[in-house]
């Protein structure tokens, strides 16, 4: 494939040249003399969602190959071209059937499964949020051996301030997984002991977290102190307001920050009741509920995320690709392959027009989504 003329995002500046993909791979950058015009476009490197539960249907609980493919392919019109399968809150063996389909998984018809966010079910029951109080399991380095089917946890969500979560977090360092707090009513001083143990991130950001006083900082006031912590973000503008995302832009930095979906089986569906982790999902006003009214994940986009971030924050275009791209691909360990646009890395792309409308979305150098609308 090649590709002339096409503004193409860096990763710290805009280029407008060409691109050859030989093999699955990006060949070559600059002068193409022969290839499909596309001037006016954008090319950014494909969206790692490194936090999504489920699309189109179907869950990472649904524990079958059947159900992952579903959301692989479906991520795709959103130019995700590999994201994390997120667990839930739910029984041991739910839990390790849900880590077997996606060790399984080698369908090449959607986004790449890079792995599995494992979220729960080391929790605080006082922050479960969408998740069932009584699937919580003390931390355990046991738990995570049994069900972790071919080392494919890449991150796991666990409360710094329970039983054991400590140990669990520096066996978690001490084999490349990455710590993630959250689900939460951690003190401050309680997640500094957390970063010295090794928890390098928050799981989304202000969501299922103490909060911040004048006397008391919590976690969300430890996440914007401590410069070791990195953070999820939820940017649908409902999970978070637009003047709490600046907060975190201004403390933590472009590269600090992950763009995340936190989506759940009813994204890409036209449905009014759903389900996340054994209970009833209730859609309306672009949002997720439980019956009670707790957010229950959300139905949010990669690319309408993207845009958002532009519009709260004023941030260019550039540094939104790397907050949807280069950081995850660095934090869950594949930037040597992907989450940028460079010479011997994957073929992994996505095409956008002036108004960031997805229009083609390529994996390993073939076009696997083309909107023709």
């Amino acid at each position: 494939m090649k590709i002339k003329n096409i503004k193409i995002i860096l990763e710290d500046k805009i280029i407008e040249s060409g691109i050859e993909i030989k093999d699955g791979k990006i060949q070559k950058i600059g002068f193409v003399e022969d290839g499909i015009d596309y001037s006016n476009y954008y090319l950014a490197p494909g969206f790692i969602d490194q936090h999504t539960h489920g699309a189109h249907g179907s869950d990472a609980m649904d524990g079958t190959i059947e159900n992952l493919e579903e959301i692989a392919i479906s991520l795709l019109k959103e130019g995700t071209t590999s994201f994390l399968a997120t667990t839930m809150t739910m029984e041991e063996d739910k839990i390790k059937k849900a880590i077997q389909a996606v060790n399984d998984y080698k369908s090449d018809r959607g986004a790449n499964i890079l792995g599995v966010h494992f979220e729960g079910p080391f929790i605080n029951k006082e922050k479960k949020g969408a998740q069932k109080e009584e699937n919580i399991k003390v931390p355990s380095i046991d738990f995570i051996k049994r069900v972790n089917v071919g080392n494919q946890i890449k991150i796991v969500t666990i409360a710094p301030e329970t039983k054991g979560a400590l140990e669990v977090i520096r066996y978690l360092k001490d084999n490349n997984i990455v710590a993630s707090i959250g689900h939460t009513a951690a003190t401050a001083n309680e997640v500094l002991e957390a970063i010295k143990a090794g928890a390098t991130q928050v799981t989304h950001a202000y969501n299922a977290m103490s909060p911040f006083t004048h006397r008391q900082i919590g976690v969300v006031g430890a996440m914007l102190l401590y410069d070791e912590l990195k953070a999820e973000l939820i940017c649908d503008g409902i999970h978070v307001s637009k003047e709490a995302i600046q907060l975190l832009l201004k403390n933590k930095g472009i590269s600090n920050i992950f763009l995340i979906t936190d989506a759940m089986r009813a994204k890409d569906i036209d449905e009014t009741i759903s389900e996340l982790g054994g209970q009833a999902v209730y859609i309306k006003d672009n949002s997720a509920r439980l019956e009670d009214g707790t957010l229950a994940g959300s139905i949010l986009k990669m690319i309408d995320g993207i845009k958002n971030i532009i519009k709260f924050t004023n941030v260019s275009l550039v540094e939104a690709i790397r907050m949807a791209s280069t950081n995850p691909a660095k934090n869950i360990g594949v930037y040597e392959n992907k989450g940028s646009i460079a010479v011997n890395k994957d073929a992994d792309l996505v095409i956008l027009d002036q108004n960031l409308k997805v229009v083609k979305t390529i994996v390993a150098g073939k076009v696997l989504f083309e909107n023709n609308n």
